[in-house]
């Protein structure tokens, strides 16, 4: 697939799955969600990343769309991306080191007669720009959290077998080394595995808390954060649904998110275009492009965030709607094009966050 080249979009046509007109209807149109669920399965099924070509900058975000069930082509032929990696298998920018070394406790809390055993941390290096190994610090682990993974889930690699546990521990070892203090992908990899009011001591001898570290997510969102905001904003919106999921209190830091996600939402529906794609400047200002890369990308992170925010009243919306005709309209229309892999799979895992929460809040999953 392309990583840089830019298409133009081809005139819009209409829609051979048409829902009818979304400014008239109330909530979700009765066609949507099979038409979504189609738009995932056909690129699920015919747009192939292969090991020949692809490095794990790719993979990884074909895994954050569709989870285990993401596929690539390897020499002994097509095989479950996650399964693939988990057992070993070379993918070119997923370079595993071993970390520092940690005592652990035993299973059950108690340190063991014989002393707390000792493993290492599971590490890896950022490599931004490179469209191999991860832009972003811990984004591998955060993208893996769309596949449910045990913490004693074993991880086979050339520095030796590991565990989800043990990558956990290196991350919050690590955190001071996050010279960029971009938490983003950190965030949703410790909410997946600690409550969300967690603390430890990091290698600088300091205390941090998940809530410190969205404190700090929220004073530097920017437009000129990563893809406009959306992951940062994406990350508080993860971050407080598992807060409140868990029946804390949405009071100091989680109130200055819930203000910031509210905001944003309404932003994104206050700068959308007339055709229901998002702003091409995200969260910024109004803004329209005809490049693929920036109409597919700006309304898939954008569509991403407010799958992951909104609330069951506003996904029902017929603005959303447009919004996620939109997307697929534009994926539909290029399924025979190579696309830039982040913009797809972003613009995919908006569409399967929405679907699953969709489905469930109609009693159809």
């Amino acid at each position: 697939m392309i990583d840089s080249a830019a298409t133009v979009l081809p005139e819009a046509t209409e829609s051979r799955d048409s829902t009818g007109d979304l400014d008239a209807s109330e909530g979700v149109p009765p066609n949507l969600l099979n038409r979504v669920q189609k738009c995932l399965d056909d690129n699920l099924e015919n747009r192939q990343l292969s090991l020949d070509t692809q490095a794990a900058w790719q993979i990884f975000h074909g895994i954050l769309a569709y989870g285990r069930d993401f596929t690539i082509v390897t020499p002994t032929g097509r095989q479950a991306a996650v399964e693939f990696i988990l057992a070993g298998g070379p993918v070119n920018g997923f370079t595993p080191r071993a970390g520092d070394r940690f005592e652990v406790a035993s299973a059950d809390g108690s340190i063991e007669s014989s002393g707390p055993r000792v493993r290492r941390g599971l590490r890896f290096d950022v490599d931004p720009g490179s469209k191999r190994g991860p832009g972003h610090r811990d984004q591998w682990l955060a993208y893996l959290t769309r596949c449910d993974l045990p913490l004693d889930q074993e991880i086979v690699t050339s520095a030796g077998t590991f565990e989800v546990a043990d990558w956990l521990r290196q991350i919050e070892w690590d955190v001071p080394m996050n010279f960029e203090r971009e938490y983003s992908w950190t965030l949703v990899a410790l909410s997946t595995y600690r409550d969300t009011r967690f603390r430890w001591v990091a290698r600088d001898g300091n205390s941090y808390s998940i809530e410190s570290l969205l404190r700090s997510e929220i004073d530097l969102l920017s437009p000129s954060s990563a893809c406009g905001g959306s992951h940062r904003l994406a990350a508080i919106a993860t971050l407080l649904r598992r807060h409140q999921a868990a029946g804390h209190a949405v009071t100091g830091v989680w109130a200055d998110a819930a203000s910031l996600t509210e905001m944003a939402i309404q932003q994104a529906r206050e700068f959308q275009n007339a055709d229901g794609t998002f702003s091409a400047s995200f969260f910024e200002r109004p803004d329209w492009s005809l490049d693929l890369s920036a109409t597919l990308g700006t309304s898939g992170h954008v569509l991403e965030f407010i799958a992951l925010a909104a609330d069951d009243e506003t996904l029902s919306e017929p603005w959303v709607s447009r919004a996620v005709e939109a997307v697929c309209d534009s994926l539909e229309r290029t399924a025979h094009l190579d696309l830039e892999c982040g913009a797809l799979y972003h613009a995919l895992a908006g569409l399967s966050v929405y679907h699953h929460r969709v489905s469930l809040l109609h009693g159809h999953d």
